[in-house]
Formats: structure tokens, C-alpha cells, sequence
């Protein structure tokens, strides 16, 4: 297939995500205007940001199998029908539990596009060698969401309230629901009874599936909750709010630079290095806030790096180990312990109600980071790491 047609895809990929990344964060500016005018507690914003996990629990493995059962960008359409449909109810939302109902409508649609959109890259980009670095552009798309979502509709929420903002954000979400109609169509291999339609069956997925899911879940909770709690931590040290998140949020120029260097590096051979770098440096960085008297800027660098090592590798391994008609269950398997988050996030929270201190709460961040790095540590021994899709 020519060249030209794989960026392409990468482009509009990188687009779409970006802009769904935007609906994924959209509480974390209008939380407070939610809260002024809705009259919600901050117990029900958290229900309401936690509603992004809970659909992927149910979905993400039947999303995983209809990507490897039928047309990839079928099945993205369907996904961004929901998107549209659910940031359009919120903002026109008159009441929490509307607001909640399109939040949910959204998360089903984005929590599936999550699955979709890597396999499909792995798709247009199987075999070769620059796919490490496209899923290092792929996850550009997550940290600009969040960025384009604090900035953009942080702005228009200030000045013309919050309706107006997700206004902007369901027209940005039809948008790049038409830019799928410009992904090309990748043929589909003929079925045969040697090569059979995918059947739903996560258990058969291979033990090798579920250590790499369960590495993806400690790294992936444990880094996303150093993001939501370490400001907040850094305001009870006596930096005020906006010094705080600064710091915290350095990681991310940290990671947009370093991904797209690292990732150049990233092949089936090198992965083993990456995925333990990306473990490794994630220990750090949050044990480095169990310690007040340790600048909290250093080890929110070492958390982007953290990120531009692991977000790439960890997105491109289902590609790398996995053949192609099994991939998308793969990423929803991902998908689906990523979505536990729901539960493990509030546990952060309530040991530092239950204590009264961060340094407690962080202890728990470390636990999730390590939870990855010990299950993958038989992996790395093996020094192998096409043996988790063998042998594990």
C-alpha cells in the first residue's frame, strides 16, 4: 500500500484522538463552573470524571472483538455516533444526572475509539519498522487533548460560561467525526476454514495477553494517579494552586519531547528495555513525592520520561506479539483492566482521608507502579519478549 497513505491515516488518527482526549478532560476546567451552577458537590465531580472508567469494564473486550470481526472504521463510526450524541446532551445538560448520562454516552464511544485507533495504526503500519515511533506520535494525542482541553475550554468556560464550551467541544468532536470518512479503507485478510472469523474468547487470549494487561494497568493507574493527587498534595506542602500544577504538569513537556526521539528506537527487540525503563522511572518519580523535602520538579520530569518510554511501547506490543486478527482483543483486555481505575483511583483518595497524609496515599501509587513492574520482571529475565505471546 503506498506510503503516503499510512501517514495520512496517522494524521487523522492523531486528530481525532486529540479531540476525543479533549472530551476526556473536559471536567478538569469546568468541574468548578459545574459546581456554581448545577449546585454538585465535589463528591458527584469525582462520580462524574469517574464515569470515564466504568463503560470500559463492560465494552472494551466485545469493542476489541468487532475491531478484529468487522471493518475497523465501521466500527470507529459507531463509536464517535455515541461521542457526539454525549458531549451535545451535556452541553445542554440542565441537571447532574444529564450531565452524567452524556459523560457516559461519550466514555462508551472514547473507550472503544482507544482500542480501535491503535489497532488500526497497527494495521496500516504491521511489519514495519517505524511503528514504534508511530505509536510514540499516537500518544502525542493524549497529552495535547488534556492540554488543548485545560487551555481552550478553560478559556471559553472563564469568559462565556461552560455551556459554550462544550458547545465548541461537540462541534470539535462532529468535526473530527467526519474525518473518518477520509481514512482509507485496508483490506480485510479472506476468511478460510485455515483462517476462520475471530470468536469471542478473552480466556483464550493466552496467559501472555493478561501479564501484559496487567502490567498496562499497575503503570497506567498508578502514573494517572500521581497526575489527579500531586497537585493537590503540593498546595498542602504551601504552593498555591497554580505554582502546583505547573510543577506537576511539567511532565508533559518532558514526554512530547522525548516521545518522538525514544520511540524512533522502539522494535520487538528493544521493547523489553523500554517497558522496564518506563516501570522502572515510574517507581521513581512517585516515590520521589512520598519525601517533602525533595523538589517536586525533578520527579515530575522523571515521570515524563516515564511516559515517553512506556505510553509507546506498552500501545505497540499487542502489534509487535499478537497477530492481527487477535490484536484488537488484546487492546480491549488493556482496555478493560485500564477501566479498574474506577475503583483503584478512589482507594488513593480515601487513605488520605482515612490518614490525613499524602505520604500514605502516595505509598499506594507505588504499589500500583510496582504491581507492572513485578509482572513483568519473568519477562525480562527471559530477555525475550516474544515468549509472553508463547509461553507465559
Amino acid at each position: 500500500m503506498p506510503s503516503g497513505r499510512r501517514w495520512l491515516v496517522l494524521g487523522l488518527i492523531l486528530l481525532t484522538t486529540t479531540v476525543g482526549m479533549m472530551g476526556f478532560a473536559a471536567p478538569f476546567p469546568l468541574l468548578s463552573l459545574w459546581i456554581a451552577d448545577l449546585g454538585i458537590t465535589r463528591a458527584q465531580g469525582g462520580l462524574l470524571s469517574g464515569f470515564w472508567y466504568l463503560p470500559g469494564i463492560l465494552i472494551s473486550l466485545p469493542a476489541g472483538w468487532a475491531f478484529d470481526r468487522y471493518p475497523i472504521r465501521r466500527v470507529l463510526a459507531g463509536c464517535w455516533v455515541l461521542m457526539v450524541a454525549g458531549t451535545g446532551l451535556m452541553a445542554v445538560a440542565p441537571s447532574f444526572w444529564v450531565l452524567c448520562a452524556g459523560r457516559l454516552i461519550f466514555s462508551i464511544g472514547m473507550n472503544a475509539h482507544m482500542i480501535g485507533a491503535p489497532k488500526l495504526l497497527g494495521s496500516w503500519f504491521a511489519g514495519r519498522r517505524e511503528l514504534g515511533f508511530v505509536m510514540g506520535i499516537y500518544t502525542m494525542a493524549f497529552t495535547a487533548g488534556v492540554f488543548l482541553a485545560l487551555n481552550g475550554l478553560g478559556t471559553v468556560g472563564a469568559t462565556d460560561g461552560w455551556r459554550r464550551a462544550m458547545q465548541l467541544l461537540t462541534g470539535l468532536t462532529g468535526l473530527a467525526a467526519g474525518l473518518l470518512f477520509l481514512i482509507p479503507t485496508i483490506a480485510q485478510p479472506a476468511r478460510s476454514p485455515e483462517r476462520p472469523a475471530p470468536r469471542f474468547n478473552p480466556l483464550a487470549l493466552g496467559a501472555g495477553a493478561w501479564v501484559l494487561a496487567i502490567a498496562y494497568f499497575g503503570y497506567s493507574i498508578g502514573t494517572e494517579a500521581l497526575l489527579t493527587f500531586g497537585p493537590d498534595a503540593l498546595v498542602g506542602r504551601g504552593y498555591d494552586l497554580a505554582q502546583a500544577s505547573a510543577i506537576v504538569g511539567s511532565y508533559a513537556v518532558v514526554a512530547l519531547i522525548l516521545k518522538p526521539i525514544l520511540s524512533s528506537q522502539l522494535r520487538p527487540g528493544t521493547a523489553v528495555v523500554f517497558v522496564l525503563s518506563a516501570t522502572i522511572t515510574a517507581v521513581i518519580a512517585t516515590s520521589g513525592f512520598l519525601t517533602p523535602t525533595l523538589s517536586p520538579g525533578i520527579f515530575a520530569a522523571v515521570l515524563g520520561v516515564s511516559l515517553a518510554f512506556g505510553m509507546p511501547a506498552f500501545l505497540s506490543l499487542p502489534s509487535f506479539l499478537f497477530p492481527p486478527e487477535r490484536s484488537g482483543q488484546v487492546y480491549g483486555l488493556y482496555q478493560t483492566l485500564y477501566s479498574l481505575g474506577f475503583v483503584a483511583q478512589p482507594v488513593v483518595g480515601l487513605v488520605v482521608d482515612r490518614t490525613r497524609s499524602y505520604p500514605a496515599g502516595f505509598a499506594v501509587v507505588v504499589g500500583y507502579c510496582l504491581l507492572g513492574l513485578l509482572v513483568l520482571l519473568p519477562v525480562v529475565r527471559k530477555r525475550n519478549m516474544p515468549a509472553i505471546a508463547r509461553s507465559l
